[in-house]
Parts: C-alpha cells; sequence; structure tokens
C-alpha cells in the first residue's frame, strides 16, 4: 500500500530537504570562516591594543572631545 508518506510521491520533499541543508551548510561555513579567520585577528589586535602597543604614540589629549569652553574659537556668554 502506497501512502503519502513515502518520498517518491512527494518530489517536491526532497527539494525543500536540499534546500534546507543547502541553508544550514552555507551558515556553517560562514560560521567556520568568521571563528577561523576574524575572531583570531580581532582578539590578538584587542589585547595589543589594551597593552598600548598599536595607539602608544596618540594623545589622549588631543583625541579626548573638548567642552564648549575649552574649544578655540568659542565665547560662552552664559555660564550655570
Amino acid at each position: 500500500m502506497v501512502t503519502l508518506l513515502y518520498i517518491e510521491t512527494w518530489p517536491i520533499a526532497k527539494f525543500i530537504g536540499f534546500l534546507i541543508f543547502l541553508t544550514i551548510a552555507l551558515i556553517g561555513f560562514w560560521c567556520l570562516t568568521f571563528l577561523i579567520s576574524i575572531l583570531p585577528y580581532w582578539l590578538t589586535c584587542g589585547v595589543a591594543e589594551n597593552k598600548g602597543k598599536i595607539n602608544a604614540d596618540v594623545n589622549p589629549d588631543e583625541v579626548r572631545r573638548k567642552t564648549l569652553p575649552q574649544q578655540e574659537g568659542v565665547e560662552v556668554v552664559y555660564q550655570k
């Protein structure tokens, strides 16, 4: 007795299963690529930056945003 649950009677089920498998395989490939290439680079650069090896020549006072009275060419008329 042939029922509707057999795969041979539902060829679209094979195709949908293949699409699901392909999607999962692509997601897994992307995750492995991220873990192998980007994550170690991010970790090594983060460690080097925390130890002061990357931005050692940058003065923090030049990078820091100045308040309004500290900016050049600004006149503060009222200060609380």
